[in-house]
């Protein structure tokens, strides 16, 4: 079952939460967990994830926090997924050139699933974060109409 981790889903919930604020307002790790009861440790882990591969910026200091690096429109899903995840992996023989698995000499789905992988890559790619906000927006919308 292809899942996204809790990890994934708190590193989204930050982003939306830091870019509804100034640019120039960094937001705690403990505000963003209060305000949607995430646990503060895995949510610290989890913005210093985003940090280290330069999606958002960790600002030091007594008014410090953590803001984006760039508008949710310049940010990919596949970005904050490998960021969180790692490289995108459906079978054992995805994401490297050779595979231990016990079945490569007889596989006769590694082609198709790699052309799945690819497509998968590339659909994740072509959704910038705000577009997923928008549509998140839109559904909510229409359930409160």
């Amino acid at each position: 079952m292809l899942k996204f981790s809790k990890k994934l889903e708190y590193a989204l919930i930050s982003i939306f939460e830091m870019s509804d604020r100034n640019s120039n307002d960094p937001v705690t790790t403990k505000t963003i967990a209060e305000h949607y009861d995430i646990p503060v440790e895995i949510l610290g882990k989890v913005l210093q994830t985003l940090s280290k591969n330069r999606l958002i910026t960790s600002i030091q200091g007594v008014k410090g926090g953590y803001t984006l690096n760039q508008s949710l429109d310049k940010l990919k899903v596949l970005q904050v997924v490998e960021a969180i995840e790692g490289p995108i992996s459906l079978t054992a023989c995805g994401s490297e050139n050779t595979c231990s698995c016990d079945q490569i000499i007889k596989c006769n789905i590694r082609t198709p699933m790699e052309m799945i992988q690819s497509e998968l890559v590339q659909f994740f790619n072509g959704i910038s974060l705000e577009e997923l906000r928008n549509r998140n927006l839109k559904t909510f919308s229409a359930i409160q109409n």
